[in-house]
């Protein structure tokens, strides 16, 4: 397998790709699904990815439309969707996965309308800045036939190329399968739950997420394709009456010091500028729970730098009733 094969593979597998696809700058429709042939794909070669697993769930479990959506990567997979219906009375739901883009949530919104053309659907979306970069196409986009009809024909060709060949060349393993997750979505254990089960304490997990943060800065990737993505589904909600809440999600203490220190908070920064900008035009609601205080939040309440616990997410969710009142009526 060469190298750009095994990053493609891993983007698909929620690791970080580094791929990026700044050609494909071909907006999407509003609304309407494209037409896009059925790829022959046999069992054999259907990449399993997490935000399938997610979308298997909804089918399973929903028979009427969620009220409530929460959407983003894995910062966002620990909101409770019972948790949320207990406080806002929404039938909840959560389809947040990791390494989670823009493109997922566009095929994600359609797809439920389509199933349910007249629902109200409320929507939470838990945004970091590396969000809004170009990477490579979970892979559930490009062979489940519920979501691919709404990207373009060329988009899905260069997308499906990085696909595998043949069962030689399918990823081994898929760390996600590891998981447990609750029928509506909510990521319940996972390798930070065994991890602390096992003794691992919150200072070293922080130490080494702050080490990866210094060896990791690198200069800025493009964002076109998927902040065209984000906006048009920010549009496709405006549409059917719904104002999305944006939520910047939370960083450990510990982590905005040093990154204070080291004259690391310019991302975040240009992202509030970017949301501020589009809330000319667009019709959103952004809550910055970046620091603690902002939500009630607890330091203790963290698995390392950015992953927060479950009772950190039911502490932003009662923030969000507070907050984000009339979004979620």
């Amino acid at each position: 397998m060469g190298p750009g094969m095994r990053r493609a593979l891993a983007a698909l597998t929620c690791a970080a790709a580094l791929a990026t696809i700044a050609a494909c700058l071909t907006p999407p429709a509003a609304a309407a699904p494209r037409t896009a042939s059925s790829p022959p794909y046999p069992a054999s070669l259907i990449v399993k990815t997490e935000f399938r697993l997610k979308a298997d769930l909804v089918r399973r479990n929903l028979k009427k439309a969620p009220q409530l959506v929460f959407f983003g990567g894995s910062r966002s997979q620990r909101f409770d969707p019972v948790f949320a219906q207990q406080r806002t009375g929404l039938r909840a739901v959560n389809i947040a996965h990791s390494c989670a883009r823009p493109e997922a949530a566009w095929a994600g919104l359609n797809w439920f309308y389509k199933r349910w053309p007249n629902a109200k659907i409320r929507w939470v979306w838990g945004m970091q800045s590396g969000m809004l970069r170009d990477r490579d196409l979970d892979a559930a986009l490009l062979q489940d036939k519920r979501f691919y009809p709404y990207f373009p024909a060329d988009l899905l060709k260069k997308q499906r190329a990085k696909l595998p060949s043949s069962p030689s060349k399918m990823p081994r393993t898929y760390g996600f399968l590891g998981n447990r997750y609750s029928s509506r979505g909510l990521l319940v254990w996972n390798r930070y739950d065994k991890r602390r089960a096992a003794g691992y304490p919150l200072r070293k997990a922080l130490d080494a997420y702050i080490a990866r943060m210094l060896r990791g800065r690198t200069a800025s990737m493009p964002d076109t394709r998927a902040r065209r993505y984000f906006e048009d589904t920010v549009r496709l909600l405006n549409e059917h009456g719904t104002t999305p809440v944006i939520v910047l999600m939370p960083i450990h203490p510990r982590v905005l010091r040093v990154m204070k220190e080291h004259d690391m908070g310019g991302e975040r920064q240009r992202l509030r500028d970017y949301l501020a900008a589009l809330a000319e035009t667009h019709d959103i609601k952004v809550l910055d729970f970046t620091t603690i205080g902002s939500f009630n939040g607890r330091a203790s309440w963290f698995y390392d730098g950015v992953h927060i616990t479950r009772r950190n997410t039911n502490r932003v969710i009662t923030a969000l009733k507070l907050k984000a009142r009339e979004q979620l009526k």
